[in-house]
């Protein structure tokens, strides 16, 4: 039971909160944006992102739990609490977790990271298996979120079938008025175990498929290439082309149609011919990535680094407004001034 004391505090921060619900509103669109338009810029792959500010009541609830010796787990009140914003990004296969952690541990400060995955495996244990983070607008804020600088928020990144998992276990679990049966709990470790072992049959599945497509790819280019060029055929060829590279979302690949045609590269045997003659290791290498980049990602840094400066003028508009900046900065990576 909550002493008197306790009860204030509380209060206090739940005044303090929703005096604050429009700010957190805003820094909640305004990272969401940013970290779906990281993620996109990489090219990595992903189902969805979700966001959503902490409510009231689930505020209220947190800041009255106590410790074992009755004083408030939570004595500072919201600035204790560093998930009043939360974000989970869903992937398909678990090796995009960590390419999405990778990408957003370099766009915001981290304070902290945990992988849970990694924790039971040092443990010898089986359960849930999400990457959570919690990050912080930092000065280098990424675009939109200069009116941030300084917001904590959680993210969790993981596959869809621990996602699903998660959310059915807190429904059960943790939104129990009483204990639950010890042969629920039983029943909830057992599922992540198949549940990991799931995650590692779509990552086979998602490999065979790639070699598939790699050993396929050769003969559509020859075959059709002075076609006009189509997302599905420039899928194969960087399939093909950049076997260890992730692919990305299917929508992304008409977008790099786009982008080809705007410098005049409209036919298969165009895009082949850039693809093989390109030099990928120097370019990985001028841009540093911190991640094996993503098709659209490092097909975006070609074209960039081919065309430069008529490349940002004839594609600018063909995404948000921070795609300029974006792209100078990019540039002067493959061009320094100094260089």
């Amino acid at each position: 039971m909550m002493n008197s004391g306790t009860n204030t505090m509380v209060d206090l921060a739940v005044a303090d909160l929703t005096a604050c619900q429009g700010e957190l509103e805003a820094a909640r669109r305004a990272i969401e944006l940013a970290i779906g338009a990281r993620i996109s810029d990489d090219g990595l792959n992903y189902h969805l992102i979700k966001s959503r500010v902490k409510s009231v009541e689930s505020v209220r609830g947190k800041l009255g739990k106590l410790k074992p010796n009755g004083l408030p787990k939570y004595s500072n009140g919201l600035s204790d609490l560093d998930d009043l914003i939360g974000m989970r990004v869903i992937t398909h296969i678990k090796p995009d977790v960590s390419r999405v952690v990778t990408a957003l541990t370099g766009q915001f400060n981290v304070i902290k990271d945990e992988d849970k995955s990694e924790v039971h495996l040092r443990e010898g244990t089986i359960g849930y298996a999400a990457h959570h983070l919690i990050l912080e607008v930092g000065d280098d804020y990424p675009a939109g979120c200069g009116q941030h600088i300084g917001q904590r928020f959680e993210v969790q990144v993981k596959t869809v079938l621990q996602h699903a998992w998660a959310e059915f276990e807190h429904d059960i679990r943790y939104k129990s008025s009483g204990d639950v049966n010890p042969a629920i709990n039983r029943a909830f470790t057992l599922a992540s175990g198949l549940i990991e072992l799931a995650d590692d049959q779509f990552v086979t599945i998602h490999t065979e498929m790639s070699r598939e497509s790699q050993s396929t790819a050769p003969v559509n280019t020859l075959v059709h290439g002075s076609e006009e060029l189509t997302a599905k055929e420039l899928t194969s060829m960087l399939v093909t082309e950049l076997p260890e590279n992730p692919r990305s979302r299917r929508e992304h690949y008409q977008w790099l149609v786009e982008l080809m045609a705007a410098v005049g590269i409209t036919t298969v045997d165009e895009a082949n011919r850039l693809l093989t003659e390109a030099d990928w290791d120097a370019l990985t290498e001028r841009m540093g990535y911190r991640f094996i980049a993503g098709h659209v990602r490092i097909l975006d840094d070609l074209l960039l680094s081919k065309f430069g400066q008529d490349y940002i003028d004839k594609t600018a508009s063909l995404s948000d407004a921070s795609r300029e900046g974006k792209l100078k900065y990019r540039l002067n990576k493959l061009c320094p001034a100094d260089g």
